[in-house]
């Protein structure tokens, strides 16, 4: 094998190499979920954050307070982390604004899917948290249960 032969076959697997790269990266982009209510026709107020700058932490809910300025919590992910979320509503208890249930407009009939009583949040509840790097904060309640 001559030494031009070798740097051929050489820069041959680079390019092909960082084709696959690129093409993941690309798929990896693509792939990342958009926000909350992004259908066609939904609504969701205020919220609004690029996919690129949005945090998911999707899993069951084992911590949840209500009080007036302030909802906060804990999330087990499917990941295996936990993740502490707060979501910021001055001058009330009532967090329905930023909540959403199976990616609809949250309802006052949704409560009791999610509370046992007012600020009791019922066992095994899941959510995803969609935080946005600015401090945003969507729930979206009942998500899908993971699959393994």
């Amino acid at each position: 094998m001559t030494f031009a032969h070798s740097h051929r076959s050489a820069l041959a697997l680079l390019l092909t190499l960082g084709f696959a790269v690129g093409a993941r990266v690309s798929v990896d982009a693509q792939s990342r979920p958009a926000a909350p209510g992004t259908t066609p026709g939904a609504s969701l107020g205020a919220f609004s954050c690029d996919r690129n700058h949005l945090t998911i932490y999707t899993g069951v809910v084992t911590r949840y307070r209500r009080a007036v300025g302030q909802t906060t919590l804990r999330i087990r992910t499917d990941d295996d982390t936990t993740e502490n979320v707060a979501l910021k509503h001055p001058g009330t208890d009532d967090p329905s604004a930023m909540f959403r249930m199976k990616d609809a407009p949250f309802t006052p009939n949704d409560w009791p899917t999610i509370e046992s009583k007012t600020g009791t949040l019922r066992p095994g509840t899941r959510a995803s948290a969609w935080v946005c790097d600015d401090g945003q904060v969507m729930v979206d309640w009942s998500a899908p249960r993971e699959v393994r």
